[in-house]
């Protein structure tokens, strides 16, 4: 008896039969592969993009509490490595998540697309990043501002602590001290809509 495929926006259940890997990409995140056969991990409606990865989503998606790989996250820098950066996630895909156990990491090599010496030339603590999830091991997260829309949205001055004003283009300057500092910044540095003081 021949099994039927899914097609785009069929309604399926948890261990139903979904096609083959010949035909579709599985999604990590929901569904299975046994024996070159996919099935679904969970109930939802199919989700087919234009490279033929199968997808199930579920009306909580919009309103998950859980991170996938693609989720631009909202966070402060809470530590500086030499080669890394640790984010605390305070809103994901704009939503706030107080009180989240979810870090991630910026390496040196995910910063920008130009060449960065050093991760302190382009964040400092405390900083407000925003940043895109691009892989998970385990409860870690690989987070990237490689892109305009990514990058420091707000800072404060680490001599005085008053908010820090775009002079240039990955440059800042404090109109209290003259303090001036370099950032991988967003291209709405200042100029966010997100409520950034926690």
């Amino acid at each position: 008896m021949k099994k039927d495929t899914v097609k785009n926006k069929d309604i399926v259940i948890t261990g139903q039969y979904l096609g083959v890997v010949e035909e579709f990409l599985p999604d990590e995140q929901s569904t299975f592969v046994k024996e070159g056969e996919i099935f679904a991990t969970k109930t939802g409606m199919i989700s087919i993009d234009n490279k033929r990865k199968v997808e199930i989503e579920t009306h909580q998606e919009k309103d998950r509490k859980t991170v996938k790989i693609g989720d631009i996250i909202l966070g402060p820098i809470i530590f500086l490595r030499k080669y890394s950066v640790g984010l605390n996630f305070y809103t994901i895909n704009g939503k706030i998540h107080f009180n989240s156990s979810y870090l991630g990491n910026v390496h040196v090599s995910q910063i920008s697309n130009k060449y960065v010496e050093q991760v302190k030339d382009a964040f400092q603590l405390t900083d407000i990043v925003r940043a895109k999830v691009i892989d998970q091991n385990a409860n870690e997260f690989t987070l990237s501002t490689v892109g305009k829309h990514l990058g420091v949205i707000h800072a404060d001055c680490s001599i005085c602590g008053t908010v820090l004003e775009k002079a240039g283009f990955n440059k800042l300057k404090c109109s209290l001290c003259g303090n001036i500092e370099k950032r991988k910044l967003a291209d709405d540095y200042n100029s966010t809509k997100e409520n950034l003081r926690f």
